[in-house]
Order: structure tokens, then sequence, then C-alpha cells
């Protein structure tokens, strides 16, 4: 039986060294899918290179990798060891498709899958076992999400990824729900890659899918779960009788749905991720995110909080009419609004997006080593500030919201009912104290 091994990467520090963690904070849903989809005369592991350890003269047939930009520098190093010893390699992505002149010219892989594998896989391994890989292989249409297999997360060990404080035994699990986005942000590559029309995967398999893995706290990979309100609607009441918790990302435009924002807590709805991005409208329309213009920020906050649903804003810095006061007064905005949670980031063009053509055209993209494409290290020369000043106000804006004694009363004196909002923030503190950003895969 051919052996296949699935590796997600880890990536550089700043010093070249492999960034390794005693845990990580999700499993990846890629590989564990690829692995599902894999037939069974095929022997399947999967190594998560920032808690395991890769063997490179381990017995394996083919290597599989993938992973997001920042991860590709170092898949190809893998590669390159593997092919030291006559092992294949493939790789695909997002990671791989945002650079596939890169990939090419690394010479490190045998074969790049490019845009999604679901209906190429099984050829491709009949093209593996016959001793006929391909160089290239591309989707030229997005696939229906119609019978998708469980992912197969047996295949990790578990106790390496973080647990919700309303599951302590399992780790946080990955569903996907639907795929693609209709809007057109120029920072994203989400519509280049799974395109801008909506795909939806039927709702009974997403619950038969919730089941069989058994986890209580969900995360869903959709980029938007309620931009159809009507499909929304539909699983939301279909996650309700589960007893889960789930998390997600929305989009600004469900503040002014308190009926789904309602029918969202009462399935399970434990946080809603929502891109605010920024709070200057110039800023907003110069990324084709006009639509977030629509609501006060303070309406948005209200609208969550009236529907028990924290928010957690997410935030970019570093567009072109941001200012280092601009960026203060942003983070005392969400502190006075009282959102639950931020999550900052800095601008980062990835390339395949409008931003990384425009800023590659003003010539302000300080480098493309892509390990350090991290979003909260500064690549690119902002119009108002240097880029050491844009981490600088970054980082003190996260110190600042996440103070201690700012902690203390959000929490203490007016939400003592959420507990595990309190330690998260704590956890959050203590990750920023070691210059680590919350949501970075390791802790």
């Amino acid at each position: 039986m051919k052996k296949i091994l699935f590796i997600y990467p880890s990536s550089y520090d700043s010093q070249h060294r492999i960034i390794k963690s005693r845990k990580s904070f999700v499993p990846s849903r890629t590989l564990p899918y690829l692995a599902a989809l894999t037939p069974k005369r095929f022997e399947t592991r999967i190594i998560d290179e920032v808690v395991d350890s890769i063997n490179f003269d381990e017995d394996a047939d083919l290597v599989v990798l993938t992973g997001m930009l920042r991860h590709i520098p170092r898949a190809i190093d893998i590669a390159k060891e593997f092919r030291k010893r006559k092992t294949p390699s493939i790789i695909g992505g997002v990671g791989a498709f945002a650079i596939r002149d890169t990939i090419i010219k690394s010479g490190a892989f045998d074969s790049h899958v490019i845009g999604e594998a679901d209906d190429l896989w099984g050829s491709i391994l009949d093209d593996f076992d016959k001793g006929q890989l391909k160089a290239q292989y591309e989707c030229t249409h997005h696939p229906s999400l119609n019978g998708l297999p469980p992912a197969r997360y047996d295949l990790l060990d578990k106790k390496k990824y973080l647990r919700s404080f309303w599951d302590m035994k399992n780790p946080i699990i990955l569903i996907e729900t639907s795929r693609g986005c209709p809007r057109d942000c120029k920072f994203c590559l989400v519509t280049k890659y799974f395109g801008k029309k909506m795909r939806y995967r039927p709702i009974g398999e997403v619950v038969e899918e919730i089941k069989h893995h058994g986890s209580k706290f969900v995360m869903f990979t959709d980029d938007n779960i309620a931009v159809n309100p009507s499909r929304a609607r539909e699983l939301f009441l279909a996650l309700k009788p589960l007893n889960i918790r789930w998390l997600a990302q929305f989009e600004t435009s469900v503040a002014s749905q308190p009926e789904l924002l309602r029918l969202a807590y009462e399935s399970g709805c434990a946080s809603a991720f929502v891109g605010i991005e920024s709070l200057t409208h110039s800023n907003l329309n110069s990324i084709n995110k006009s639509q977030n213009t629509k609501m006060a920020f303070k309406d948005i906050v209200k609208s969550f909080k009236k529907a028990r649903i924290p928010l957690l804003a997410s935030l970019i810095f570093g567009m072109d009419d941001d200012t280092l006061d601009s960026i203060d007064w942003t983070i005392e905005e969400m502190i006075q609004n009282k959102a639950n949670v931020i999550i900052p980031w800095l601008l980062t063009p990835i390339p395949g997006t409008i931003s990384y053509d425009e800023l590659k055209k003003e010539g302000r993209i300080i480098h493309e080593n892509y390990s350090q494409y991290t979003f909260y290290q500064a690549v690119i020369r902002p119009k108002h500030m240097t880029p050491d000043e844009l981490e600088k106000a970054f980082w003190k804006g996260m110190k600042r919201f996440y103070n201690p004694i700012l902690i203390l009363k959000r929490f203490l004196l007016s939400e003592m009912e959420d507990m595990p909002g309190l330690l998260y923030h704590i956890y959050f503190y203590w990750k920023i104290r070691k210059g680590i950003h919350p949501f970075d895969s390791v802790y």
C-alpha cells in the first residue's frame, strides 16, 4: 500500500528559524479534507509542522503540501529535502496560487495544483499510481459542494490544538458550509480563488459532519456566512437542535437584520467575526468596501449586543488615509463603543489582489520575503508614517485595548456572566506581552 504524507508547513521567523509551538490554535481543514477524498488504497498521514516534527527519511511515496502565503517558503524547502530522497511532492492551495511563478521557479515540486482540487484529486492520484504525474493541474471551474466527505481530523493529534470553554475534550473543529464571496475587496484573494458566485453545501450534510466529529465548538470557514439571509436562516434553524457553540465570519449588513442575529444566537453563535476594517469612510471606499459605510460602528455594536453575540471587530491599519492619530482614535472608538474583541492587522499585499497590483506599481512594497507576510509585520510603506511607526502604533493599540484595567472594567463591572470572554482576554493580554498576535497559529 502506497503512503501519502500530507504536510502543513510551519513558517520562518525573522531570523529564518522554523516556528514551533507546544500547541496550535486550530487544525487546518484542507489536508484532513484531502485525506478524506483519498481512496482507501492509500495509507495517509498528516503532519502539522508547527506542533509536529518531520522525519525526512520517513517511508513515504508521495508528499502533499498546502498553506497560506507565509508558509510557502518553508514548503519549498521541505519539498527540496524530500526531492533529495527521490520522494515526489505536490503543492496546492491559496498560498501557492498567489505566487504561481515562484512555485515554478523553485523547481521544488513535481506537481502544482492550481485552484480547487476536489474534482481533480482522484485523477491526480491515478496519474501518480501510473508514474505519470503532470507538472501542473488546473481546475477551470468551481466544484459543487454536494457530497463532501467529513474531514479526517482523526489523523491529527487532537491534544495539540486549542480547546474552547464549551468543550474541553475536543479541539475547535473547522466546518465548511459554503465557498465564494460576492464582494470584491481589494486586499482579499477569496473571489479570485473561490469565485464571486456563492456555492452552498447541503445543510443536511453540514449537520451530519458536525455530528460525526462530536465537537461542541465549531468554527465555520465560510467567508460570509449570512450573505444570503434566507439560506442563513435555514442553516441556523438546522443548528439549533445540535446544542453546539459556533463562530463564523459575518459582514456588517447583518447588523440591520435583528431577527437573523437573534436566530444566530439561539442556534449557538458564540462570537461573530466582522470585517470592520476601518472607521474612515475614505479608507473603506478605497478598498471596495463601501457597504461598511452604511451603518455607524456604534449602531453595529449595539445590534450585536442586543442579540447577545460578542463582536470580534477585525481592523486593518496602514491604509492610505491612516495616520498615527487616526489609529489611536480608532482604538479609542473601539473602547468607547464597547467592542467585545478587536483583531487588528496590517495591510498586507497578497499577490493576485488589486491591493498588491496598486502598491507594486507605486513602488511601496518593501520586500517579498513571504515568510514575513504575517499581517502584523509592516511590508509596505504607508503614506503618512514610516513602516516602523505603523508597527509601533499597531502594538500600542493592541496593548491599549487589552490593558488589564480595561479588561477588568469590561468584564467584572458590566459583563460578569461572560466568563469565557474574560478568560480569552487574559489569554490575549498574555500573548501580546510576548509580542505574539492573539490570533496567530501558535500559543
